[in-house]
Parts: structure tokens; sequence; C-alpha cells
């Protein structure tokens, strides 16, 4: 059966994820996990950018990057009843997507 994704939305949840999840880092990217038995089988995901990544240009194309890698991924490597959320560093930019894509799989992994 397909997992459904659904995006975070609450402050609340950002900050139970924060706050009793794992954290995993890389060069390019943080993620949290949390598990959670109501999700009933699907997983959420939520995109955190900082203004220190740069300006809203950069902070619009660094989400399109990593919703890419969730659309391309999560399905084969996402777990069921996790709450996830990724994180950009400013090495995100300079990374070839290729490594970006191992980097992503090599943590949702761990």
């Amino acid at each position: 059966m397909a997992t459904k994704n659904q995006i975070i939305k609450k402050k609340i949840e950002f900050i139970n994820v924060h706050k009793y999840g794992k954290i995993f880092k890389s060069n390019s990217l943080i993620i949290q996990k949390l598990f959670d038995k109501k999700l009933n089988n699907s997983l959420k995901l939520g995109y955190k950018v900082t203004k220190k990544l740069g300006n809203a240009v950069k902070r619009n194309k660094a989400k399109r990057i990593m919703r890419d890698l969730v659309r391309r991924n999560m399905s084969k490597y996402g777990k069921n009843n996790f709450l996830y959320i990724l994180t950009a560093k400013k090495e995100l930019f300079k990374t070839p997507f290729k490594d970006l894509e191992q980097e992503f799989i090599k943590l949702l992994t761990k």
C-alpha cells in the first residue's frame, strides 16, 4: 500500500519533533524524525529554511530542491507513522543533485 504524504502545518508539531525526535545531519541537510502511532500508515513532512540561507529566491529554491528529493525518494525509503522535518544548509546549493540524493537516502535509512 502506498504511503500518503501530508504536510506539517502546526507549530506544535514542529516543536514536538524538535524536542523528542532524533536528529541526523549531513553536509547539506538535516533530518529530524519522530515516530507517531496516530498517523495511520502515513507520514508527515515539514520543510525548514532559515534566513541565514539567503534571500527569498534562495530559500524558495532550497524548498523546491528538498521537495524534489522527497518526491523521488520518500516512497522507497521513508517509513510510515513518522514525522520528518528537513532543514537546508548553505552547502545545499554547492552540492550536485546526485550527491544530495545519496545524502538524503543515507539519512532516511539511519
